[in-house]
């Protein structure tokens, strides 16, 4: 007598662990085959549950059988169906039917307007894809119209958008199809369907189909499978309730068995009646047929005040049941961002996890040197995105710290001591001035920089060509591939699993185009390569530690010992129907495509699943996000809302709550620091032998500002990073004007001037001439970088005439002897003072200085008192008689150019002496270790860079 064959379809409930009861069914039915199962196709819901149904395949060999096992092949539906493939028909990829697109939609684009044609391309080509996978063919244009207002239940003639809508997908659609055929291949959905067709009889040498879980099926997968259980061979193991693929096999042995209280429980909340009075009447009889809640030791739910809390809840959570021994966590969420979080604090406690969900390619260290690359060509080689790049480890070579301390020499002596904003030519101009005028370095690094660049424009010159115009896209690659291989960026990212990806994503680029030439300009060019590095998928190595990180779809039948719903809030649980420029879920509807119903219901499946698949279960939740109200998830709502209804309890973890406040509870380092005291003003001393034996009037200055600011800036060297301005700042203006001045007075090489004749009203014309055309010259550069410089220039030559005008009248009695003049003079035998002189001039009286001022400017009052001691500083620097010594200000708008503030002849004789003791006496003191205080002022404080060092905003509370 013959066994009677098992059923097709078996449903097992939602709390069941199905691949263990898959393991149990393969052997039951296929075990004659033992130890040699490898004809055997699984179907997996997901990769993930590979090795998890191998394990319960081990476990599940029979006492005395074989010890070993030679296992059946898994695979997910997509994988097995690939097997059928057609090897002798070319398939079109997605990124060549996307070209294809694009270049189509160029022909119409009236019927778009200002859409973004990648972004439709896309939608479109997703929409023939399930157009052809759900069997749909659309008619002629005007009954497509036709239908798709009855969809849209409008009776008539449809209104022009709709009619530009049904123009867009219908015109779009044929040439989609012609196109296909002139090529001669087919796209990846029509290769599915021929695929289906060859799956549909089992293969000679197959011993068995099986299916686990609930897939997503498309119309002809639902006819594909439907044949295939016609077939004794094939089994499919489902979990759950009823749903729309019942309908493929009427013949389901729905598995009975105990179901524990917990699972009846949660059969009652999400009963399929959701209203208020039905809930409240199934809670009450469940209370009452169960005093005390069944899911009390099983779920429990953390309401978050903010994302942060959120993730250092489910750290914490997952560090405690680590504690208690358990070894398989999951946490699953469909937010990345939290995820992200909840992995770094994870991995900062110690806890190896294994980040299934992965990220976008175009987030990895990579893809952002790639990026960085691309950004220095077309912005000239900006110098912050060429920093980037020359730092990333991809662009470094095999000696990567002689690249780095070439790559610091370019920064720090070429970009920020020469403020280059941009340019390779500026770049190595600028290294040149500095070889001739320094030399300090040995020859070697000096060839190495120039050498850099040289390379670095080489590599660039196949791309700044496609930077205007527009150029094949097959040449845009292979432009592309060879800068980064001349750069040797390509070897290295052949070294790393992102760089890798990134090579087949070019690869793929670059064979869709041998398929689909297209012409693209520069934009169009980013703009598409940006989007594939966008939508590619990064997912690192496992670490196979004891945590999973999963999003939702990764999450189907799996089983954990502890798992964390994160996440539970409207926004990601179950989230929002997908947007897109064509039909609404009602056209969808008519047209026989899926709609958001059916992905909502396949969501609360996997969801529903979940509650089950752990003897610990957390849902977390944030109830705000950035100040704005978070909605939890509705389904969470239900959970809670039927079990405060039944016990008066919402199963809110009042234990992680209080245990999160706890300072125990966070992860600190074996033996912490001690606590900083409280800030108090700052007085240090200064070090023996720190005292600069070189005082300038700057220096001085801040001695007597701030004697902290001193100690900082002069005793330790300390001072902010210069940053690279794209535009001109005050204290810049005021170095041009200088240097515009010092070429009119004097000789400056590389630029117009001096003016050799005496001012005079009759040469005024002359003199303002010069000056403007010397003014020109100096801002030449800066007006390269930046068009917006020209206010500074106009700025300054609205007072070049006022400036003349006063050099006329000061000619009169004074000659100009000296500009920019650097002096040295000794105080002391171990006190030097020095100074630059922005001019001095020579009269019948003796010499006069003259301080050009384009900024602040002290007063009389200052200057008299001692508090301002660049005058008086500057006297102290000459050994000749001076008369006279004064600022000039030159950019006091309204008011005439003229030395307001001069100290003369015995005031400044006696201030200048007053200036030196004071000095000698602070040397002293800075000698005995007297302490440099803070002082604080405002004044002095709105000036100061080291705020940051001295943190008044601290102290002085």
């Amino acid at each position: 007598m013959s066994t009677p064959p098992s059923p097709a379809v078996q449903r097992h409930p939602w709390h069941s662990d199905l691949l263990a009861t898959a393991a149990h069914a393969i052997l039951a039915r296929w075990g004659v085959h033992l130890p040699d199962l490898s004809r055997l196709n699984v179907i997996l819901p997901q990769p993930l549950a590979a090795s998890d149904l191998r394990r319960r395949l081990l476990e599940a060999l029979p006492a005395g059988g074989p010890g070993s096992l030679l296992g059946p092949r898994l695979l997910t539906l997509s994988d097995y169906l690939d097997t059928h493939l057609d090897a002798s028909q070319p398939v079109w990829s997605r990124e060549a039917g996307l070209l294809a697109l694009v270049e189509a939609l160029r022909g119409h684009e009236a019927l778009f307007g200002e859409e973004d044609t990648w972004r439709l391309a896309e939608h479109l080509l997703e929409l023939f894809q399930e157009l052809t996978l759900n069997r749909v063919e659309l008619p002629d244009a005007d009954s497509f119209r036709q239908r798709l207002g009855q969809a849209y239940r409008i009776a008539g003639r449809p209104p022009p958008a709709l009619e530009r809508e049904a123009g867009i997908v219908h015109r779009l659609w044929r040439a989609w199809h012609e196109q296909l055929a002139a090529l001669g291949v087919e796209d990846p959905a029509r290769a599915r369907l021929q695929s289906l067709a060859r799956a549909a009889v089992p293969a000679a040498d197959e011993l068995g189909l099986v299916l686990i879980g609930e897939p997503d099926l498309n119309s002809a997968e639902r006819a594909w499978l439907a044949q295939r259980l016609r077939h004794p061979d094939c089994l499919w193991l489902r979990q759950g309730g009823n749903t729309p693929l019942d309908a493929l096999c009427p013949d389901i042995d729905i598995v009975p068995g105990p179901v524990p209280p917990a699972a009846r429980c949660l059969d009652s909340i999400f009963a399929d009646t959701g209203n208020a009075p039905e809930l409240r009447r199934r809670a009450l009889e469940f209370a009452a047929a169960h005093p005390a809640s069944p899911l009390q030791a099983q779920l429990a739910v953390f309401g978050a005040d903010s994302a942060e809390q959120e993730a250092r809840a489910i750290e914490l959570r997952v560090r405690q049941w680590l504690l208690e021994g358990h070894r398989r966590l999951g946490i699953v969420t469909e937010d990345r961002r939290l995820a992200r979080r909840v992995r770094a604090l994870l991995e900062r406690a110690g806890v190896e996890l294994s980040d299934s969900g992965g990220w976008a390619l175009s987030t990895t260290s990579a893809a952002t040197a790639v990026e960085r690359w691309l950004e220095s060509v077309e912005q000239d080689f900006e110098h912050r995105p060429l920093l980037d790049f020359l730092k990333s480890p991809f662009a470094s070579g095999a000696d990567r710290e002689q690249h780095l301390l070439l790559v610091y020499r370019l920064e720090q002596d070429v970009i920020l001591q020469g403020r280059i904003a941009r340019g390779i030519p500026r770049y190595r101009r600028q290294l040149g001035t500095r070889q001739e005028l320094l030399g300090d370095w040995p020859a070697a690094e000096y060839q190495s920089l120039f050498a850099l660049l040289d390379r670095l424009e080489s590599a660039a010159a196949g791309l700044r060509e496609c930077l205007a115009g527009r150029h094949p896209a097959e040449r845009l690659l292979q432009a592309l591939r060879d800068s980064l291989d001349e750069l040797g960026v390509w070897t290295a990212l052949e070294q790393d699993p992102a760089g890798e990806r990134i090579l087949r994503l070019w690869e793929r680029l670059h064979s869709a185009v041998s398929l689909t030439p297209l012409e693209l300009d520069w934009s169009e060019f980013r703009t598409w390569f940006g989007r594939s590095l966008e939508t590619a998928h990064f997912t690192p190595a496992g670490t196979g530690g004891p945590v999973r990180l999963l999003s939702l779809e990764q999450s189907q039948g799996l089983r954990f010992d502890g798992l964390i719903l994160a996440a539970c809030d409207a926004r990601h649980l179950p989230g929002a129907p997908p947007t897109g420029p064509f039909f609404n879920d009602r056209v969808r509807r008519e047209l026989g495509l899926p709609v958001w119903r059916e992905r909502l219901d396949r969501r609360f499946a996997l969801f529903r699943c979940l509650l089950g698949a752990a003897g610990q279960v957390l849902l977390t939740h944030r109830r705000e996000d950035q100040g704005e109200p978070v909605l939890p998830s509705p389904w969470l709502e239900l959970l809670q809302g039927f079990h405060r209804l039944a016990w008066n309890d919402d199963l809110q973890d009042a234990g992680l709550a209080a245990a999160l406040d706890q300072p125990a509870s966070r992860v600190r380092p074996a033996a912490p620091p001690p606590l900083p005291t409280p800030p108090e003003r700052p007085r240090p001393r200064l070090p023996a032998g720190l005292r600069p034996h070189r005082v300038s009037a700057s220096s001085h200055q801040r001695l007597i500002d701030c004697p902290y600011a001193w100690f900082a800036a002069d005793g330790l060297g300390l001072k902010p990073p210069e940053a690279i301005r794209e535009a001109l700042q005050k204290q810049d203006y005021g170095e041009r004007v200088h240097r515009c001045l010092e070429a009119f007075h004097g000789r400056v090489r590389g630029l117009p001037g001096p003016f050799a004749q005496t001012l005079t009203a009759a040469n005024r014309e002359a003199a303002i001439a010069l000056l403007n055309r010397i003014s020109e010259a100096v801002f030449a550069r800066d007006l390269e970088d930046n068009f917006q410089h020209r206010g500074w220039l106009k700025r300054w030559q609205e007072r070049i005439p006022e400036y003349i005008d006063w050099q006329i009248t000061q000619a009169r009695d004074w000659t100009v002897e000296a500009v920019e003049q650097r002096l040295e003079r000794p105080l002391a035998p171990d006190l030097i003072l020095r100074g630059r002189l922005d001019r001095l001039d020579r009269g019948a009286d003796g010499l006069a200085i003259i301080d050009y001022k384009t900024g602040y400017t002290p007063d009389k009052a200052q200057v008299e008192a001692g508090e301002a001691v660049q005058l008086p500083f500057y006297r102290l620097l000459l050994d000749q008689p001076v008369a006279r010594s004064s600022y000039l200000p030159l950019d006091d708008r309204g008011r005439k150019v003229s030395d307001r503030v001069a100290l003369e002849d015995a005031t400044l004789e006696q201030l200048s002496s007053a200036v030196r003791e004071r000095l000698q006496r602070l040397v002293a003191d800075l000698d005995a270790g007297t302490p440099l205080p803070a002082w604080g002022d405002e004044l002095t404080c709105r000036r100061c860079d080291l705020d940051g060092l001295c943190r008044k905003a601290v102290w002085n509370e």
